[in-house]
């Protein structure tokens, strides 16, 4: 008798797919066997592949924020985590599956797209919280063009293999807040 696969191994395996072949080249199927399970099994778990889409975001969202450093203690700790945190997985990656899926959503996948907006929303959020407990100007402004940023620098990495602009936006990043644009 096989034991049984947990729901965190599948929402992991199914994050790898969609970072790799984006939404519409993920398949139920490859998930399936990647986890071990036949498809029918899979799908007593996560009805379609849309279902798995919040599940993903959720986990990834989760993985960025654990465990960073009180804002309103150390507030450019927490950046300085948080903006690594991010980098890191570009580099490792390649891309983000946020917006490898924001790409790939649909007005007939409403759940999916829904969920990749709430991600980048509470993503954001976060970051904008953190720059408000270092009374950054405009934290909410600045949270999203940081992410712009960040997030643009995977087209480089994705068609070129170039990391420097990601190197860039992550330096853009570290000064904020700095008044003489020195990394905090």
């Amino acid at each position: 008798m096989r034991e049984p696969v947990p729901i965190h191994q599948i929402v992991v395996e199914a994050r790898e797919l969609f970072r790799e072949y984006g939404y519409e080249g993920a398949s139920m199927r490859d998930l399936a066997d990647r986890v071990g399970l036949r498809p029918q099994s899979l799908y007593t778990r996560f009805p379609s592949k849309e279902s798995l889409v919040p599940a993903v975001l959720a986990l990834t969202l989760d993985d960025t924020l654990v465990d960073l450093p009180d804002p309103a203690g150390d507030w450019r700790a927490a950046w300085r985590m948080l903006i690594g945190r991010i980098a890191e997985t570009f580099e490792a990656r390649g891309r983000c599956v946020g917006l490898h899926l924001a790409y790939g959503v649909t007005a007939q996948t409403p759940d999916a797209r829904d969920a990749v907006r709430t991600f980048f929303a509470r993503l954001r959020d976060a970051m904008a919280g953190i720059l408000d407990a270092g009374e950054v100007s405009e934290p909410v402004s600045v949270a999203t063009d940081t992410l712009a940023q960040l997030e643009g620098a995977t087209l480089w990495i994705t068609t070129e293999g170039d990391m420097e602009p990601l190197r860039h936006a992550v330096e853009r990043a570290l000064c904020i807040g700095d008044r003489e644009g020195r990394p905090l």
